[in-house]
Order: structure tokens, then sequence, then C-alpha cells
């Protein structure tokens, strides 16, 4: 891991354990045992820092969900695939830990503003399947993305809460994943895809 890495990675897990605005560059320098200074020579500033973040969040969604279109599976299938993904936490997930603390402390700043106008990529994809879709929802693509994204978040934020472990830095984090782990995802995966997504398909 290069160490612009390490740094978005130590940064992502301390904006999700104690927030964006309580976490000082100090606070993630000391964690590497790097001078502030060493800090500046990668990243200008913490919002530019998040900002890489993020962008690296879009690419990785953007790839895997051109991944999934191009699978000749049913489209049940591969909306499994993508609740699959959006609960699925592993210890170089972490991005996917960051947004759903943001989404539950409620912690919106431009830099998040931003990434949420662009994060048009679900949309998307359900566009370029209206077929699979019933008609009377056809016209409510974007209200629906907001739901699923919303109740998927709200979901893995539970799983994490029954992890019984609080994520204060990366240590407790990896346990935490370690917990995760044990959790049946699976059967999460088919309990949401039925309570939600069932219904809304041909």
């Amino acid at each position: 891991m290069t160490k612009r890495d390490r740094i978005k990675r130590t940064a992502t897990i301390l904006f999700a354990a104690n927030g964006i605005r309580n976490t000082k560059i100090e606070d993630i320098a000391n964690v590497l045992g790097m001078a502030k200074g060493g800090f500046y020579y990668y990243f200008k500033s913490k919002e530019e820092l998040l900002l890489e973040i993020m962008d690296n969040s879009v690419i990785s969604r953007k790839e895997f969900l051109k991944e999934v279109g191009d699978l000749d599976v049913p489209f049940e299938e591969k909306l499994k695939m993508i609740v699959r993904r959006r609960l699925t936490l592993k210890d170089d997930r972490y991005n996917l830990f960051l947004f759903a603390k943001i989404y539950e402390n409620g912690e919106i700043n431009l830099t998040y503003d931003e990434y949420m106008k662009r994060d048009i990529i679900f949309s998307e994809f359900l566009n370029n399947n209206r077929e699979h879709i019933k008609e009377e929802y056809r016209s409510e693509i974007e209200k629906i993305r907001t739901m699923l994204s919303s109740s998927l978040t709200t979901l893995l934020l539970y799983l994490i809460t029954q992890t019984g472990i609080e994520v204060v830095d990366e240590d407790s984090y990896k346990r935490m994943v370690e917990k995760y782990a044990t959790i049946d995802i699976t059967r999460e995966i088919e309990m949401f895809y039925n309570l939600f997504l069932k219904s809304m398909l041909n």
C-alpha cells in the first residue's frame, strides 16, 4: 500500500469513527506517525482528501455496475449482486463504512453534497433496465434509487450495530469487520429483495 493510500485508509476510518468535523489533520498524521507537513506533501487540505476518497468510490461503483450490467444473468440476480456489494463490509471496503456513518450522523458538507449530486450511477443502471420494472414505477426511478439507497444504508448500520463493537480506530474497525463476517449476508439479501425489490419488477 502506498503512503497516499495509507493516508486515505486511515483518514476514512477516523472520519467514520469520530466524524469528519471532529477529525483533524493532526489526528491523521499522528496515527500514521508522520509530521503534519508530511500530510500536506500528499494533500493540500482535508477537503481535497475527502474529495479523492469519494471520487475513488464513484469510479469503483461505476466499474462494478458496468460489469454487472454486461453479465448474461436475469435482472433480479443483478439486483441481488448490487445488494450484496452494498452489504458486504470487508477490511478493504472502509469507504462503505464512512458513507454509512455520514448518513447516520447527518454529517453533510459541501464535498459530500457534491458527491451525492453526481451519484447517478445506480439511477442510470435502473433506467437502462426499465423493461424489467413495472410500468407504473418507470417514472419514479430517482425516487426508487433514493429509497433503496437509504434502506440499504439503514440495514448496513443495523448489521454493524449487531457486531457489538464500537469503532474508534483502525484496530476496532478490523475487529468489527471480523465479527461482521459471521453474519449471514445471503439471508439478509433475500429478505431485502423480497421486501423492497420483488414487487417493483415485471
